[in-house]
């Protein structure tokens, strides 16, 4: 096994709860973490997938409880932007950028921190390009990048590799055999990786 892919929407609470976790499981594994950004909206769009606070009243004050408890259990604070959802897609091409120059896991948290526990604008260019720079990315770069074409067009083959292999939310974790759906299965995950075997070595 090479490699772990992450896949996330900056849209998710439970994305914002498992992107805390996730890096300290690969690195204890020995594996490298690549962190994928998927346009969830149009995820679930295209599978008729479930969306959780479009559900039935009793499910929906349920979803809020557990997430607020996870939260708790997780030492981490959460509070719905006011106006959410915000559009995404420039803090996910922006998480691009950072997965291209090796600071993903910096970026990512500190985005899904700011959504996520501090009411902010994830739309908007200087706030990303700031959180670029306390990611030690350049913030000019991260401005061009939160509104590039091209990016654009990788978040969209994103999303397409995401649904051939099986994803049907965020956050994901693709093994490369198994994926790990949420941010209760990562102990699980950690689990099928401490239980898995070494490969055998090449004889001749």
């Amino acid at each position: 096994m090479s490699g772990l892919s992450f896949w996330f929407d900056v849209h998710s609470p439970w994305a914002y709860l498992a992107a805390g976790r996730v890096g300290g499981i690969a690195r204890k594994h020995g594996l490298e973490l690549n962190w994928r950004p998927l346009h969830l909206p149009r995820l679930l769009e295209a599978i008729g997938g479930l969306r959780p606070l479009e559900t039935s009243p009793q499910r929906v004050a349920w979803f809020r409880q557990d997430i607020q408890d996870w939260a708790e259990l997780q030492g981490m604070p959460l509070r719905q932007h006011p106006a959410y959802p915000l559009r995404n897609a420039r803090a996910l091409r922006a998480c691009l950028l950072a997965a291209d120059e090796g600071r993903a896991e910096s970026f990512v948290c500190r985005v899904l921190k700011g959504y996520w526990a501090e009411e902010a604008d994830i739309t908007d260019l200087d706030q990303l390009a700031q959180w670029g720079a306390e990611a030690g990315l350049k913030p000019d770069t991260v401005r061009a990048a939160a509104v590039s074409e091209q990016l654009k067009a990788r978040l969209q083959a994103n999303t397409q590799e995401a649904i051939e292999r099986g994803v049907f939310g965020v956050p994901t974790v693709d093994t490369g055999q198994k994926l790990y759906f949420g941010n209760d299965r990562l102990d699980l995950l950690d689990i099928h990786l401490s239980q898995r075997q070494p490969s055998s070595p090449i004889n001749g």
